[in-house]
């Protein structure tokens, strides 16, 4: 990429505000990353926490289906279980189908589950905790979900019906675990918890390197701007910057090369204009100092003739200062304007009549093909934009040829059309006709007159109306200016 050559210093204090940016965007990026994979990895850790609770604790009512048959086949399961109301009649059948002995050698299966003391006689028996194995968390109910035997459940107590010939006889309830107790529960627990905290942890290291690469990339393009504004104020307007990123970043890089552009633009302007103005003054300032010194030296008597010489380029210079002016109110945007409808053939007409003694001077015949128009412009500057443009025309156009004033109405706007006879513009300068003291043809000079701002005016004041001004070729051989304005519309 071609960018201004960086400042000499790393450490001056743009290069350290820049880190900083980086700093904060890639610190930035990392928090939200940190947030999102901590955020994710609670909520997955308790959704496995909570679903593995869930899984035993189904593991667990699936395990009371031989209980569950147990107790259908009871011959007192119609009369509500009355034999196993008796609390070590209901551990024992717990224990005997839940806890089986093992075979001799056998581990004991029971030992998963330490055997509970005796429950006391008295009935209100402290409910179990959640904590406790299997057997002391199984209640029986009656058909209306009143409480047999058992420790008190809670609400979220898993239920499975008891039927014996298809009659609801009771209920087998158990408490749920809110946790997991056994040490092999816990430890997959804790590995899988462990395995995640890695991965987390891996993932994070991975995406804190790209968003780091990410935001010198993303901040890449700042810098060569930061340097190019820095070109820019200090004057130097060839800078160009290369760029094939296609997001906002690469119009951003794009805008500067031409503000750039238009800088260098301006500054060519204004470095012609000033000389295009200084010399503008010269001639006549220097017409006038020579006849003053002559008539000082005595080398030219002060009379009529010198006289009117000098009020000759004396009001040249007048109206070449005149012309700057109107110039800049127009560019400025305070030209004062006093909109009316008028016909705008009339004013054409009008100056028509004003022109033929020059057009007679100048041997240039004036032709016209004008219908009525009505539009809502300033009179009194449409008057000089119209001036100016056939002053233009009969002021270049050679001896012996034609100026054409004709009209052609469309259908929210009219076309006013100028056409002289040659000579021609070179197709290279229509676009610049309009520029401040432009001339584009040797022929169109200003030995044939005038102060080469008049077309500048004219397009001022056309833009400022909605209009528009330009300049094409003429089928008369010449120039054609087109002038388009906006009509009334009844």
């Amino acid at each position: 990429m071609d960018t201004p050559t960086p400042a000499a210093s790393n450490d001056s204090p743009r290069t350290r505000l820049r880190l900083r940016v980086v700093h904060k965007l890639f610190l930035l990026l990392a928090l939200t990353i940190a947030l999102a994979l901590g955020t994710l990895g609670s909520i997955t850790i308790l959704n496995l926490r909570s679903g593995f609770v869930a899984y035993v604790n189904t593991l667990d009512l699936a395990r009371l289906s031989p209980l569950t048959q147990a107790l259908d086949q009871r011959a007192d399961a119609m009369h509500g279980f009355d034999d196993l109301r008796d609390r070590e009649k209901w551990d024992a059948l717990l224990h005997e189908i839940l806890d089986p002995k093992p075979p001799r050698g056998a581990p004991d299966p029971s030992s998963r589950y330490p055997r509970p003391p005796p429950a006391p006689d008295h009935d209100d028996v402290p409910p179990p905790q959640p904590a406790l194995p299997l057997p002391p968390r199984v209640s029986l109910l009656d058909a209306q979900h009143r409480l047999i035997v058992g420790a008190p459940l809670g609400a979220d107590a898993l239920q499975r019906p008891l039927q014996q010939d298809g009659v609801l006889v009771g209920w087998l309830a158990l408490q749920p675990l809110t946790h997991p107790v056994e040490s092999r529960d816990t430890d997959f627990l804790s590995v899988q918890v462990h395995d995640m905290a890695l991965i987390a942890g891996l993932l994070l290291l991975l995406a804190l390197g790209i968003a780091w690469i990410f935001a010198r990339h993303l901040l890449g393009p700042l810098r060569d701007v930061e340097q190019a504004a820095d070109q820019l104020a200090n004057g130097n307007y060839h800078l160009h910057l290369d760029t094939l990123r296609r997001d906002e970043l690469g119009d951003l890089v794009r805008h500067i090369n031409r503000l750039s552009a238009a800088l260098q633009s301006h500054e060519t302007a204004r470095r012609r204009w000033i000389a295009d103005i200084s010399h503008e003054l010269r001639t006549p300032l220097s017409i006038v100092r020579g006849e003053v010194e002559a008539m000082q030296d005595g080398v030219r008597t002060v009379d009529a003739g010198g006289v009117l010489s000098l009020h000759e380029e004396v009001m040249r210079l007048d109206r070449l200062v005149d012309d700057l002016h109107q110039l800049s109110m127009a560019d400025l945007g305070t030209l004062s304007y006093r909109l009316q409808v008028i016909d705008i053939a009339e004013l054409l007409r009008a100056a028509m009549v004003r022109f033929a003694p020059m057009a007679r001077e100048s041997e240039l015949v004036l032709e016209q093909d004008l219908s009525p128009a009505f539009v809502q412009v300033d009179a009194d500057r449409i008057r000089q934009l119209i001036d100016n443009v056939i002053g233009n025309s009969l002021r270049y156009s050679d001896r012996g040829g034609r100026v054409r004033i004709g009209m052609a109405m469309q259908t929210h706007t009219v076309d006013i059309i100028v056409d002289d006879t040659p000579p021609d513009v070179d197709a290279d300068s229509f676009a610049r006709l309009f520029e401040p003291l432009y001339r584009g043809e040797a022929s169109r000079d200003r030995k044939r007159g005038g102060s080469g701002l008049g077309l500048a005016i004219a397009q001022r004041i056309a833009l400022a109306h909605n209009g528009e001004l330009r300049a094409l070729p003429s089928p008369l051989g010449g120039l054609r200016i087109v002038l388009t304005l906006p009509l009334v519309q009844s």
